[in-house]
């Protein structure tokens, strides 16, 4: 078993104290649920467990919450990896956060003013990590869930008032409104700070003070003069000590500056002596400017006189021009009113013409329906004297064959008498030869029947 200490700093400011009251932690490295760390101030508090349970990561969610922006200082590659990335029976979170309570009058009146003062909207002061966003899940949401995309706010909400919750994902607009209306403000007591900062998985990230959206330069101004911050010595780690002994008399005077609470006033010289020398430049260059525009005069008065003279000349071509304008207007009128009695005649002649040609589109339609109807009827012979042709042509056809057809059959006809003919000389000659050979049977035939007649 090893212990690990978290020191924190009591400032002593006349009769207070600023103190460590509550750490909240869900979603950061480890810390899956949400957790609750209580420092009752009446003693020492230790955080005591094995090598890896997570002991160090309490003081790496303070100094986060405080403004830490380097990942290397978080024991992270990059941060996102602050974020819990799920183990095997509990899927990854989208958004890691952390919730300071403090306690002290002064630090209060401190964040009232910082608030009120330095609202979050203003663009041009905005440094990295202190993107307005969205509203984030409500602090009693399952951790375990995914962040959802939530509705984004117009304004944040009034001092001492949490942001609004989104609705889930699967909810329409009305249940966005009235969850909205349902989340209480965040109830403080007097005197105490809630500082909290939220990363969400796509590397946006929001900071709020007492439930309302701050900046990151809010956060560090707050606790500046009370000596907090990601690198000051109200958070002593492991050997932190040895590191702070063996540093350079400058760097280990810088440690005794945020001791004595001039590491605000000193920030704050600095920043004036940049805008400064800022102004200088700005002035350098107005002088320069000047200079130029001093150059310039002469030639400027002489194009001034210039521009005077044309001025004059171009109201005295003005009048010029009028009085032409005016002669030519009278030409004009009197020519519009010969053109207008002419337009007239030839309005009354275009409409005889018009009359004109109206009849003769009549009597052409009159043709043009007689033109028609013997179209049609020539047609019509047409058709008739085609359908003659092709009945005399057939005809033709049947005559042109049956001659054909008669002389193939007068041929065969004369084929047939020559054979029969043949026929009727062969069958003459069959029956003289028959009779001939009949002749012989029977003489053959007396001498061996003789002896038996």
């Amino acid at each position: 078993m090893r212990k690990c200490f978290a020191k924190w700093k009591y400032t002593t400011k006349g009769d207070t104290l600023l103190k460590l009251r509550k750490v909240e932690i869900v979603g950061f490295k480890s810390f899956c649920e949400r957790t609750v760390v209580t420092f009752s101030g009446t003693g020492t508090t230790c955080i005591v467990g094995p090598n890896g349970c997570g002991k160090s990561n309490v003081v790496d969610a303070i100094s986060w919450v405080l403004g830490e922006q380097s990942h290397k200082s978080l024991r992270a590659e990059r941060m996102a990896d602050c974020i819990f990335n799920g183990t095997t029976k509990r899927p990854p979170m989208g958004l890691a956060e952390v919730t300071l309570t403090m306690e002290d009058p002064e630090l209060a009146e401190a964040a009232r003013f910082v608030i009120e003062g330095s609202p979050a909207t203003d663009a041009s002061e905005t440094g990295p990590g202190n993107l307005e966003l969205p509203a984030t899940p409500p602090a009693d949401a399952d951790p375990s869930e995914p962040s959802a995309p939530s509705e984004p706010t117009d304004r944040p909400p009034a001092e001492g008032q949490a942001e609004t919750p989104a609705a889930p994902a699967d909810s329409g607009s009305f249940g966005k409104k009235k969850r909205k209306a349902e989340k209480p403000p965040t109830v403080t007591k007097p005197g105490e700070v809630v500082v909290s900062r939220r990363l969400y998985r796509s590397g946006q990230s929001e900071y709020l003070i007492n439930g309302r959206v701050a900046r990151l330069r809010d956060i560090q101004e707050m606790f500046m003069g009370v000596g907090l911050g990601p690198d000051s010595y109200a958070i002593i780690e492991q050997g932190r000590i040895g590191q702070i002994l063996a540093t350079k008399p400058m760097e280990r005077r810088a440690i005794i500056e945020e001791a004595a609470g001039v590491t605000k006033f000193k920030t704050k010289k600095r920043l004036s002596e940049a805008k400064l020398e800022s102004s200088k430049v700005n002035l350098s260059r107005v002088n320069d400017i000047v200079v130029e525009v001093e150059k310039q005069l002469g030639s400027l008065k002489r194009q001034a006189a210039k521009a005077r003279r044309y001025s004059e000349i171009r109201d005295q071509m003005r009048g010029i021009v009028r009085q032409m304008l005016a002669g030519k207007a009278r030409e004009l009128d009197g020519e519009a009113a010969r053109l207008s009695t002419q337009l007239a005649e030839l309005t009354a002649a275009e409409t005889q013409r018009a009359q004109a040609i109206h009849e003769q589109e009549a009597e052409q339609d009159r043709q043009s329906q007689r033109i028609y109807s013997l179209d049609a009827e020539l047609r019509q012979n047409q058709n008739l004297l085609n359908q003659t042709a092709l009945e005399v042509d057939r005809g033709e056809n049947r005559i042109t064959f049956n001659r054909t057809r008669s002389a193939e059959l007068a041929g065969r006809n004369e084929q047939l008498g020559v054979e029969r003919r043949t026929l009727t000389g062969q069958l003459l000659e069959w029956e003289f030869r028959n009779e001939a050979q009949q002749d012989a049977v029977d003489a053959a035939r007396a001498p061996i029947l003789g002896p038996y007649r």
